[in-house]
């Protein structure tokens, strides 16, 4: 369940039934450019999308593939503290062939360290430990991969990741393994919907219980590789969390990074973000891009009520009416939304459906039509207009307006055809008995022989 403001439960739940994560989001125009590919801003409060792009082209995952490997893991795995892996040289064979070295991350986990499920995950989401991946994925996978990754595809198939197809656990570039900017947001909205998953992917650091050292001998402590995290760092973001980053040299970098301030919390996803700048030279745009997106997402977006409760929208002309002969239109609710103050509100458009041929009685809250509102096309929202005030039923013009129905309805004809059909009979009856009265007096007057 998302953590939802008390407040603001009215527009949360309008919203939740306007704006499901993977419909046509509300894309309000960011006030910058992004050099990434792709992108989605999204609010956790109200499952709404602010701002996209290209959010339905093919993109690679990278290690943001992890993330399912751990939710692979805590699903098959029934504890992940004392179920224990040994690392094994042969399991990492691949990576002294892999064709882009760079693209490696290592938690220096070493032949024949023995470390629980539960390090492993970390050294996973925190560092993209390839090592760890290959691991675990043998591990649940009963000696396969091939078999893991199979549980991998069931999974994003299970939450709805429709234009997704994993390869492998690790991240590492294959151009089979593709994905879209809508699906990596799902599958971030699923990891922040898990608590323990949630608290994996936003730790900031862990020391591992198994035996694991750096090149002088010491313990390892694990580090969150995004550098969003680190108050020493000139990245810093306050209170950005995790999830996850990656880096593929033929591809480009992705951030999946988490913020909380002022009661909301936002995700913000970047796809395909350049590694190097115009001169060659190594440049973090996943990050700075990152918090452009964040600061505009505090900064400049606050509830506005769209539709206020009381709100009089319309009017609408009701027959046989004992007074006045009109009901005003309200909404069913207040429609409270997430508004950035970079977008003129003038530009919503109200697209307004009234009943036809409205007649009394009417009471009070009784649905009467609906209004949706626009922007660019995209639909914001839509509920009912209902009525305002009570407009009772005129007794005079009722029973004239229902006359004439009344002589024209089917009731009627079949009244009418049954009073014609007995009249028939009953005259017909009067002419037989008539006749019958006759001949009986005719046989009577006959003389006698």
């Amino acid at each position: 369940m998302k953590r939802l403001l008390s407040i603001l439960t009215a527009a949360v739940l309008c919203l939740s039934l306007c704006m499901p994560l993977h419909a046509s989001a509300l894309s309000f125009t960011a006030p910058f450019e992004l050099k990434s590919q792709a992108a989605i801003l999204y609010n956790v409060d109200t499952d709404m999308i602010l701002y996209e792009k290209n959010p339905d082209t093919v993109q690679m995952p990278a290690q943001l593939v992890q993330l399912m490997v751990a939710a692979v893991c805590l699903e098959q795995c029934s504890d992940i503290t004392s179920e224990t892996v040994t690392a094994d040289d042969m399991l990492f064979a691949e990576f002294i062939r892999y064709e882009y070295p760079s693209d490696l991350r290592y938690a220096q986990i070493k032949h024949g360290d023995e470390l629980t499920v539960e390090d492993l995950i970390y050294a996973m989401l925190l560092t993209s430990s390839c090592e760890a991946s290959v691991m675990l994925a043998d591990y649940v996978g009963g000696g396969s991969i091939s078999a893991f990754v199979r549980l991998m595809n069931e999974k994003a198939a299970q939450i709805g990741l429709q234009d997704t197809v994993f390869t492998n656990p690790t991240g590492l570039y294959d151009e089979a393994q593709v994905t879209t900017a809508y699906d990596m947001i799902r599958l971030a909205d699923y990891v922040y919907d898990n608590s323990k998953l949630n608290a994996f992917a936003t730790t900031g650091s862990y020391k591992p219980k198994g035996s694991v050292t750096d090149e002088n001998g010491n313990k390892v402590t694990w580090t969150h590789s995004n550098i969003m995290m680190d108050e020493d760092g000139s990245y810093y973001y306050k209170n950005a969390v995790g999830m996850k980053t990656c880096n593929l040299q033929k591809y480009g970098r992705n951030i999946l990074v988490e913020a909380s301030r002022d009661g909301h919390t936002y995700l913000v996803l970047l796809m395909g973000a350049p590694i190097y700048d115009e001169n060659d030279e190594p440049r973090y745009y996943h990050i700075e891009e990152a918090t452009q997106m964040l600061d505009w997402a505090f900064g400049h977006f606050t509830y506005e009520a769209l539709l206020g409760a009381n709100e009089e929208i319309d009017e609408l002309v009701v027959e046989n009416a004992k007074d006045e002969n009109y009901v005003i239109l309200k909404p069913a609710k207040e429609i409270l939304m997430l508004w950035p103050d970079t977008q003129d509100r003038g530009a919503i458009q109200r697209i307004i459906t009234k009943n036809e041929d409205v007649s009394a009685p009417i009471r009070r809250g009784d649905k009467l039509g609906e209004i949706e509102l626009r922007l660019a096309g995209s639909t914001i929202c839509k509920t009912d207009l209902i009525a305002a005030n009570e407009v009772e039923r005129s007794f005079v013009k009722y029973n004239m307006a229902i006359i004439p129905d009344f002589l024209t309805s089917s009731w009627i004809r079949l009244a009418l055809y049954a009073s014609l059909f007995l009249t028939a009979l009953y005259i017909l009856a009067c002419f037989l008995f008539s006749l019958a009265q006759r001949r009986a007096g005719t046989a009577k007057k006959k003389p006698r022989r």
